[in-house]
């Protein structure tokens, strides 16, 4: 049995690699599919291979990345993938889009040759729209997609409630996002130094000056600094914004996910003050890593820390109460050991990475065995 990956429209694992999460992909997917499968095809937006990622060649020779000859217009590519790459996806026996925009292939592939596929509703995709043209878009895609598509994996109960709305409930299933846990463990004994750490995109929907702000105020109570790993067009802003209020920050940039344990273990607190998220990787990886967690009381952060009071939550819009949480963890050993300890336990619990994979990896062999070609 032989299945198809598709990414997000316009992406591949160079642009992973750009963000630091290819060998996320790599070690984490491909290689436990691999075992899975006969053979993983990876049908790419980009001009690439896997040899250009990873040397395994026991990797290579079961999974093929197939990309454009050269760079395509990210639409473009998507309605020609499955007429370029026909006689692989007709040896696929199952489809696995990884987020809502990558399954514009896989609705081709379903139409003509009857291919079933899976795809992710990770996030609440029209919340990004830009332009009310791509939001509509954006909903016609969900409505279509997830009433097509033969298995919806969420990763929310929140996200599960809205994909029922559009597509037999049956066919929905929770698989969250999970993490490494031998790689993202606790360190030992931590040197208090008011480390504050934030991952992620550098973006307006971020709500990174509330972060910049709120630090200005707590260092006038308690010594602290923000790192913030990680790139995107407010990292200029955020560098003025922290130097004028006399913030110490570090900018070092995107790191690359197998690194990522090392800043963990300097951090005091790591912090996620979004308005919005989906199942946020960054946040299970601090928990799983034993740090005590200051979060935005958005959907997707709720979802992960409200019921075992894994990390305490704070109004996006109220730099003061992000302020004030920092405080509590940076000022109270005896609390920051519980939030450590309820998030390592949790995630360890719901969130390993490892038997999330095999089951979703079980979910495909069965959609491929009862999908009609």
């Amino acid at each position: 049995m032989e299945v198809g990956l598709l990414p997000a429209l316009g992406s591949g694992i160079g642009e992973l690699s750009r963000t630091g999460q290819a060998s996320r992909l790599i070690e984490g997917y491909l290689r436990p599919y691999a075992r899975a499968f006969a053979h993983v095809w990876y049908f790419s937006y980009l001009p690439e291979a896997l040899a250009d990622h990873t040397d395994d060649r026991e990797l290579g020779e079961a999974v093929s990345v197939l990309g454009p000859p050269r760079p395509r217009a990210r639409l473009l590519r998507a309605v020609e993938m499955p007429v370029r790459h026909r006689r692989e996806f007709r040896r696929c026996a199952v489809l696995r889009a990884f987020q809502l925009t990558g399954i514009i292939p896989a609705l081709a592939a379903c139409a003509w040759w009857g291919i079933p596929f899976v795809t992710t509703y990770g996030f609440w995709y029209a919340s990004l729209a830009r332009t009310p043209a791509s939001r509509l878009a954006t909903r016609a895609l969900e409505r279509v997609g997830l009433r097509l598509a033969a298995a919806v994996i969420v990763t929310t109960e929140e996200l599960r409630a809205h994909a029922a709305s559009l597509a037999a409930a049956h066919r929905v299933h929770l698989i969250p996002n999970g993490v490494d846990l031998a790689r993202f463990r606790p360190a030992g004994p931590r040197t208090r130094r008011g480390s504050i750490l934030y991952i992620g995109r550098l973006s307006e929907e971020k709500n990174l000056s509330a972060l910049v702000r709120a630090t200005a105020s707590l260092r006038q109570r308690v010594p602290s600094r923000l790192v913030m790993v990680g790139a995107g067009p407010l990292k200029d802003r955020l560098e003025a914004e922290a130097r004028a209020a006399g913030v110490p920050v570090e900018f070092p940039g995107v790191v690359d996910h197998q690194l990522i344990p090392r800043w963990l273990e300097d951090a005091d607190a790591f912090v996620l003050p979004s308005f919005t998220e989906g199942h946020p990787k960054a946040l299970i990886e601090a928990m799983a890593a034993g740090v005590p967690c200051v979060v935005s009381d958005c959907a997707g952060n709720r979802a992960l820390v409200k019921e075992a009071e894994a990390g305490l939550l704070f109004d996006p819009r109220d730099p003061a109460e992000l302020a004030a949480a920092l405080e509590r963890v940076l000022t109270d050993p005896a609390l920051a050991s519980t939030l450590a300890r309820r998030g390592r336990d949790l995630v360890a619990r719901d969130y390993d990475l490892a038997r999330l994979v095999q089951t979703e990896i079980d979910l495909l062999e069965r959609v491929a065995r009862d999908g009609s070609r």
